[in-house]
């Protein structure tokens, strides 16, 4: 392990306090950001019609389409959320120099498996946003979009490593273990 007094340690200490705070600021940032979207829905389509790329949208957007919106925009926040958790919880593990703990590789297993679930969970986020709000249009106007793309296959794909690194850092801390108690 390393010396509490060697300065990478440090570094990596103080680097993680600043992590820790800021995976907590968006844990709090992300669901007021979406409350404040839903809540001036009309405004941002005035700005920007491509926010929500469903075409016809109701004009102005009717009270319960805005409210199953924000609840179905929550879902993949609700991952978001669970995975900054884990990486705030092994940022703190870091702050505190624990560095290959139990608690670490199972930190970082979480935070993997949030991100496939969140790449996994996107397109039926986007199916299930497009027909609530286009659900008071006329018959003929409603939709359901499909979307999987190349970012979901990425993110899968960084979310499997994370996974790997995990499994490995668990590996590489039982092996260390193993070797401690025959010295």
């Amino acid at each position: 392990m390393f010396d509490a007094d060697h300065g990478k340690l440090a570094r990596i200490r103080r680097i993680s306090r600043i992590m820790k705070a800021l995976c907590a600021l968006a844990m709090v940032t992300i669901p007021c950001g979406l409350a404040i979207l839903w809540a001036s829905f009309d405004l941002w389509i005035a700005i920007d019609s491509q926010v929500f790329p469903f075409e016809p949208l109701p004009d102005p957007m009717p009270a319960a389409s805005l409210v199953a919106g924000f609840a179905i925009s929550m879902l993949p926040a609700g991952v978001t959320l669970f995975a900054l958790a884990r990486l705030r919880r092994l940022f703190g593990l870091y702050a505190e120099g624990v560095i290959f703990g139990v608690e670490n590789s199972r930190c970082l297993r979480h935070f993997a498996l949030a991100v496939i679930g969140l790449a996994l969970l996107h397109p039926f986020a986007v199916a299930l946003l497009s027909v609530a709000l286009t659900w008071s249009n006329p018959p003929g106007q409603r939709m359901l979009t499909l979307e999987f793309g190349s970012t979901q296959f990425g993110v899968v794909f960084v979310g499997a490593v994370f996974l790997v690194i995990a499994w490995i850092m668990e590996l590489g801390r039982e092996l260390a273990e193993d070797q401690a108690q025959i010295v």
